[in-house]
């Protein structure tokens, strides 16, 4: 029995804003979640690329969306689509979306002033954060982002400098203590969740940003397991899923399973000599602090304000 494409719920390509040709690694993890951001935001859109793996992402031979994509540099691209988003607001133009799309290093280090200037104005830019802990489009140097006792490029040998000695950075706590309207985080792995809050995020104006942890093959693990990885990211309590609104209504969107870290970590050499016992205990320290957060009861005044 020969089955039609419709009858197999496959979709006509021109209904998808990412197409294939691209030129990302085989198996990188952030494709799906770039292709997902794209669906859910639209046509009308322009993406301000900060300098990151994404330049990959869109050969300049030819085109894989159907979106405006501007390639910027570290420093100016969130003032860029500030300014972009302010010009269309002056010819009228509400109904299109500027993004902006950084890495890591981008949002946590060297773009990080600019960040919170445009967090500061409340500028009406949603912000997409593909997170895969480091420098990786320059071979994997350590970022802000890159969890603490990791091996890089850039790092010493994890005997000689304990990972009790750096920290990585919690982006979305330094942004909520700009009072922004709204702040995620999400996973590829979690299709359902991540266009939920896409969506949630686009029926605000102003400042809203949505941060994703995606697999990459920098990490060390199959190209094949890309998405096992973000999943398990997930429900081993490592990247928990959750929102803040106004910079302090706290909700988790996600309760994982709590998978044993190690089901996580084996898959991975970065994780080769680290101590397991004190990434569990971060974990731990994090959930306890989310959760205390999330149930804080607010009253109606604040709820509205926030």
């Amino acid at each position: 029995m020969r089955l039609t494409a419709s009858e197999l719920g496959i979709r006509p390509f021109s209904n998808d804003r990412y197409f294939g040709g691209h030129g990302a690694c085989p198996g990188c993890g952030a494709v799906s979640m770039l292709r997902q951001v794209m669906q859910t935001v639209g046509p009308k859109a322009y993406y301000f690329i900060l300098a990151s793996c994404a330049g990959s992402y869109f050969p300049g031979e030819f085109t894989v969306c159907d979106s405006s994509i501007i390639f910027t540099v570290y420093a100016a691209g969130f003032a860029e689509a500030e300014g972009m988003s302010q010009a269309l607001e002056l010819r009228g133009r509400t109904d299109e979306t500027v993004v902006a799309y950084s890495g890591d290093g981008g949002a946590f280090d060297i773009g990080l002033g600019g960040l919170s200037g445009i967090a500061e104005r409340n500028a009406n830019v949603l912000v997409i954060v593909n997170d895969n802990q480091g420098y990786q489009n320059t071979g994997g140097q350590q970022s802000g982002g890159t969890p603490r006792g990791i091996i890089t490029k850039s790092t010493q040998p994890f005997h000689q400098v304990p990972a009790a000695a750096r920290n990585r950075k919690d982006l979305l706590e330094l942004l909520a203590a700009h009072r922004v309207p709204y702040l995620a985080t999400a996973s590829a792995a979690f299709p359902r969740d991540l266009d939920a809050k896409l969506r949630k995020a686009l029926t605000y104006k102003g400042f809203k940003l949505v941060h994703v942890v995606t697999a990459c093959l920098n990490w060390g693990f199959e190209s094949r397991l890309a998405i096992r990885v973000a999943r398990l990211a997930v429900e081993t309590g490592v990247h928990p899923l959750y929102e803040i609104e106004g910079g302090r209504r706290y909700r988790l969107s996600y309760e994982p399973t709590f998978a044993p870290l190690e089901d996580f970590t084996r898959l991975q050499r970065r994780f080769q000599g680290v101590d397991l016992a004190l990434l569990k205990q971060d974990i731990a320290e994090r959930w306890e602090d989310l959760r205390y957060k999330a149930a804080r009861a607010w009253p109606a005044s604040a709820r509205q304000s926030a």
